[in-house]
């Protein structure tokens, strides 16, 4: 059942459908209901952020008390800012607090603190993807949008800007490995690594062995005459 096409009387219980005040306060009701129901899709504003008109949402950071709201941002940016704005509020003058404020504004953006590049103690970087950050306009958004969501103890040391691009790299690798040896094993000895007729290698090699040997054992008596 939906509230464009409510029936309250169906919805109570049985021993009160039969009475006809019970019946008559149904009937006004649903009356009524229907009659403002199509404007209740107005109420859910945090699911229509990217569809309301810019001064809406002026309104609403003024409401939520979003300190570092741009009134001449674009559209897109100042839908996301009211929509991080309880995060940021949440989480104020913490580097993921910056960080979202940041890419809010120039897209990805990232808060690198003292440690991360060798730097003075409480001191950060931020880093963005978005060249404009430089320019004039936009540098002084972006320092006055530092300056309500940093630590008041933190030193702010510079922007980082990287620039990506494309570009087709080809390699080609070819590679040939020959490998040509020759071993002749037998007689006669005495050849050894000499070159052959055809340039390869000859390896020939003999091995003679003679061994003899002789012993003659005499057992025996000798006596000599007086």
């Amino acid at each position: 059942m939906r509230l464009t096409d409510l029936e309250l009387s169906r919805l109570l219980p049985s021993w009160m459908r039969g009475d006809l005040a019970d019946a008559a306060l149904s009937a006004g009701t649903d009356l009524a209901v229907r009659g403002v129901a199509p404007q209740l899709d107005r109420l859910a504003v945090w699911g229509v952020l990217d569809d309301l008109p810019d001064e809406y949402l002026d309104e609403l950071a003024w409401a939520l008390d979003v300190d570092w709201y741009d009134s001449g941002a674009p559209h897109a940016t100042k839908a996301d800012l009211v929509r991080r704005s309880d995060l940021v509020h949440a989480r104020l003058g913490t580097v993921d607090a910056l960080s979202s404020v940041v890419a809010s504004y120039f897209g990805v953006g990232r808060v690198r603190e003292w440690f991360d590049y060798a730097g003075d103690p409480h001191h950060f970087k931020v880093f963005v993807t978005d060249p404009s950050v430089t320019e004039d306009e936009n540098l002084v958004r972006f320092l006055d949008m530092l300056s309500k969501t940093k630590r008041l103890s933190s030193k702010f040391d510079g922007v980082q800007v990287g620039l990506t691009g494309e570009q087709t790299v080809l390699a080609g690798v070819a590679t040939r490995i020959t490998s040509r040896e020759t071993h002749c094993l037998g007689w006669p000895p005495g050849e050894w690594w000499r070159p052959g007729p055809t340039g390869r290698t000859r390896a020939r090699s003999g091995v003679a062995t003679r061994s003899a040997t002789r012993q003659t054992i005499r057992i025996g008596r000798r006596e000599e005459a007086a």
